[in-house]
């Protein structure tokens, strides 16, 4: 689910254009992610106002939403992540001539988009139902006083919304539901504990989880309480829970609580809830916390400060924002209400929370840091924090979590582009493959606000050629390799023999130029549109396209009951000819067949063959070679087989004259050797 500081509504402008500018590697280590400086994707222009959100889907598309001035008035407008590349901005409340305010995003699989907005104190939902599509919009509340609208899309296509809207007690907590990009259903009732009392307003506003069984799970705060009701589509559970039901900080319980967010796993019956949670600890004012409570159930199991500090030393902790994966793992971030450090704790799936660690470490913190966390898999997370250094212009921070430890703390945003803005805009998101986005306001000298966008980008993923032993019957073989996984727009190039031979979006390839005969080496790299790569080991490819060289010599005499004795010989040269070529591979001959054409059928032979005819009479004598790739040669010799000569009666037999042999063959010697006209017989 996206994180975003509650203290940023949406940000957006008609005439803001992509920026295709070459973002700057700041951690090229092969084989890991790259982290990428931060750079325009909308903007710079004076007409930008706030950051709305960013979401990724788990298959890396995504969707961020901000407010620009359009016509004179804020307008609310998005942009959609596809193949790794942000859209060119799109308006989504054209038609409304008054004011947007606040939105909420969700993306998921295929291009899937959902943004929900407060326009004129109206709530609305625009949908894309995927990449291909267009927006949708419907009006879930058009009553006036709508506000914080909070929106989530599980992986099975179940969407919610929580919003604030006007109700008996001043507010209300309502929600809608949707599946599957179809129209919204308002949920009959209000969420609130109680119609009497005034919830979700300002600080008690809500949010909503939505998990991968489908449930949805809406938290927000009433009567300085936090509580936490299930949705299921349009049935809310009869037990809304309170968090702050036997909550106590080293003895001390809570006074009141409010600022909640949350975040659930695969399981809706293990859903992560922080938030702002106030104690009086002496001294005549109430401390506050950031505090972590897993909702087990209907029940809240042990609390765990997110700070890692104690009441004795006089501080606190602000700002609490989490981030999971379906597994529970992830990150709940706060902020120290005195020395603006910045704070994570890690989740680790059902264990329960002990681990704190403070992230910010180059320099102490003048403002507020409103940190945000992101979560990809159990290994890869990060958190981002605006940094402003006494003296010196804000810029935002990160430090990203590869499997062990937090990497060390870099500045993500880019110096040279002016001071960021994390009160107009800070915001984390992550897809399942290690990608995470991170989009902020920033301050452009002499051009106004822009959306920025710093990104932790997988290099493409690992992938072999496919193997191929077999010759190829073709100059121009395909060339195959299974997926590398790159999910933000990924390409190969191909070399054969050492030479560049293409480029290809596809896991296959043919050579766009024949290929010599024999064995040729080939190699693919994946690369991304950042120029990440990773190279697959070498494969090798065997070309045999030419047929078997064959000559055969037939001798004897050609009549019937006569032994005639076939003499073969047969090579697979690159040439076809009897002439072989130096180093280059072929396939070899595979088999000789031999049909003498007089009812036998053909039979296998090796150097030679002998054969009577039984009858006088015209037979075609057939001789088939093939290779191991499967080309073969065929020779064929029509025959006139005559009688016998009869004996003379008392008359010895005349020694007779052998007649000169038959010679057949696919192709002269190289060079041709002069063979007489009489004896010269030629493949048909």
């Amino acid at each position: 689910m996206p994180n975003s500081h509650p203290l940023r509504p949406p940000v957006c402008s008609a005439l803001l254009a992509l920026v295709a500018a070459a973002l700057v590697l700041l951690a090229p280590a092969a084989a890991r992610a790259g982290i990428f400086l931060g750079n325009p994707v909308a903007g710079p222009t004076s007409a930008l106002h706030q950051l709305g959100g960013i979401d990724l889907a788990p298959d890396g598309t995504g969707v961020l939403a901000f407010t620009m001035d359009d016509g004179g008035a804020p307008h609310l407008f998005a942009m959609r992540l596809v193949n790794g590349a942000w859209s060119a901005p799109e308006r989504l409340d054209a038609d409304l001539g008054t004011p947007a305010t606040q939105a909420s995003v969700a993306a998921g699989n295929g291009g899937r988009a959902i943004v929900a907005f407060a326009n004129g104190g109206n709530l609305y939902v625009a949908t894309r139902a995927s990449a291909a599509g267009g927006w949708g919009r419907q009006t879930l509340w058009s009553g006036g006083g709508a506000s914080d609208p909070s929106v989530d899309l599980s992986v099975n296509g179940k969407a919610y919304v929580a919003f604030t809207a006007p109700g008996p007690g001043g507010h209300d907590v309502r929600a809608a539901y949707a599946h599957d990009a179809g129209p919204w259903t308002m949920i009959g009732a209000p969420l609130d504990l109680n119609a009497a009392d005034d919830a979700g307003a300002g600080d008690a506003r809500p949010r909503v989880a939505a998990s991968a069984d489908g449930i949805g799970i809406v938290v927000w705060g009433e009567n300085g309480h936090v509580f936490a009701r299930r949705v299921q589509g349009t049935r809310p559970s009869v037990v809304a829970v309170d968090a702050l039901a036997g909550l106590t900080l080293e003895g001390i319980q809570a006074a009141s609580a409010d600022d909640p967010v949350v975040a659930t796993q695969d399981d809706d019956s293990f859903t992560g809830v922080a938030f702002r949670a106030w104690f009086d600890a002496g001294g005549g004012r109430l401390r506050p916390r950031a505090v972590y409570r897993r909702l087990r159930g209907s029940r809240f199991e042990t609390p765990s400060a997110v700070d890692g500090g104690s009441f004795a030393a006089g501080q606190g902790s602000l700002y609490p924002q989490i981030a999971t994966i379906g597994s529970g793992n992830g990150l709940v971030t706060a902020g120290n209400d005195t020395t603006n450090a910045t704070t994570a704790l890690q989740l680790l799936g059902d264990v329960q929370p002990t681990t704190v660690e403070e992230i910010d470490s180059l320099a102490p913190n003048t403002a507020p840091g409103l940190a945000v966390p992101a979560a990809s898999t159990p290994r890869k997370m990060l958190v981002a924090w605006q940094v402003t250094p006494a003296g010196s212009a804000p810029e935002i921070h990160a430090r990203y979590r590869d499997g062990g430890d937090f990497q060390a703390e870099q500045a993500i945003s880019r110096g040279d582009l002016g001071p960021t803005d994390a009160v107009d805009g800070l915001a984390a998101a992550a897809d399942d493959n290690g990608d995470i986005a991170v989009a902020y306001v920033q301050d452009v000298p002499g051009q106004g606000p822009a959306v920025m966008v710093a990104t932790v980008d997988q290099p493409p993923g690992p992938f072999a050629a496919k193997v191929t032993r077999a010759f190829q019957r073709t100059t121009r073989p395909v060339l195959a390799w299974t997926t590398s996984r790159e999910v933000w727009g990924r390409y190969f190039t191909v070399a054969i023999d050492g030479a560049p031979a293409g480029v290809t979006g596809r896991r296959s390839f043919r050579p766009p130029a024949p290929l010599g005969q024999g064995v040729h080496s080939w190699q693919v790299v994946a690369l991304d549109h950042r120029g990440q790569q990773f190279t697959a080991q070498p494969g090798t490819v065997k070309v045999d396209t030419v047929a078997p060289y064959v000559a055969a010599r037939l001798t004897g005499f050609r009549e019937a009951g006569a032994a005639l004795r076939l003499t073969l010989r047969a090579a697979d040269t690159a040439t076809g000819t009897a002439q072989p070529s130096p180093g280059v591979l072929t396939s070899g001959v595979q088999r000789i067949l031999v049909d003498w054409g007089d009812g036998g059928g053909a039979v296998q032979v090796l150097h030679g063959n002998r054969h009577r005819y039984r009858r006088a009479g015209r037979y075609t004598l057939r001789i088939v070679a093939f290779d191991n790739a499967g080309n073969r040669t065929t020779l064929r010799e029509q025959l006139r087989i005559a009688k016998p000569p009869k004996p003379r009666k008392g008359h010895k037999p005349r020694r007779r004259r052998m007649p000169a042999p038959i010679v057949l063959s696919s192709a002269p010697l190289s060079p041709p050797t002069p063979v007489a006209p009489a004896a010269r017989r030629h493949a048909r």
